[in-house]
């Protein structure tokens, strides 16, 4: 099954990959992640990028920020 992207996504998606550009080299043992919550309507509620030495990870991060 193909997946449906659209312009909209790419961008999230592009925003993700520049969060996580933020814990590079900083987040081990854990990988740098960024991470980007969407509502339904599109709007961003929520951001985060895994903080030095790990925890929280980037999830956790957005999350609290969505809440």
């Amino acid at each position: 099954m193909a997946a449906n992207h659209n312009g909209e996504d790419i961008g999230h998606m592009r925003h993700a990959l520049r969060l996580a550009t933020r814990a590079l080299g900083r987040s081990a043992p854990n990988p740098a992640v960024g991470c980007v919550i969407v509502s339904r309507d599109g709007r961003v509620v929520g951001r985060g990028w895994t903080q030095p030495g790990g925890p929280p990870h980037a999830e956790t991060v957005a999350l609290a920020q969505a809440s």
